[in-house]
């Protein structure tokens, strides 16, 4: 059963960050699957560690298009990523040495994600959508 689930209400309405944002929710939704059907250290870790992968080039992909257009508030927006990226690294790093993972730390992961593309990259969104257009 699923999750976590995409929810349009935020769209960024910017459809190569949207389509990056979905696959991220789906990557979490993923784990969520993998740890309630108990399916076994091999593939829960393969799956966060799938996670993890698509996070940092999701996180660069990102930052990469903000320091092209100068975003003014690049430092805490990035400051932001590496905190979620930590997050789940040490999770992955618990997981390996034994520790199952909660329902509390993915509800954790998933509304910090949700919260993070509500606020910090709507802001992000807006000041893409208000760069004039050549």
């Amino acid at each position: 059963m699923s999750r976590f689930a995409w929810d349009d209400s935020i769209s960024l309405n910017i459809a190569a960050i949207d389509d990056q944002h979905k696959a991220l929710i789906s990557w979490i939704d993923a784990l969520y699957e993998s740890v309630q059907k108990c399916e076994g250290e091999q593939v829960i870790g393969d799956v966060l560690q799938k996670l993890i992968s698509y996070v940092v080039m999701h996180f660069n992909e990102e930052e990469r298009l903000m320091l092209s257009f100068n975003y003014p508030v690049f430092t805490s927006h990035r400051q932001e990523h590496d905190y979620y990226v930590t997050k789940l690294k040490d999770l992955q790093e618990r997981f390996r040495k034994g520790e199952e993972i909660s329902g509390d730390t993915l509800d954790f992961m998933a509304d910090w994600i949700v919260c993070h593309i509500k606020g910090t990259d709507q802001n992000f969104g807006r000041f893409l959508r208000e760069i004039p257009k050549k």
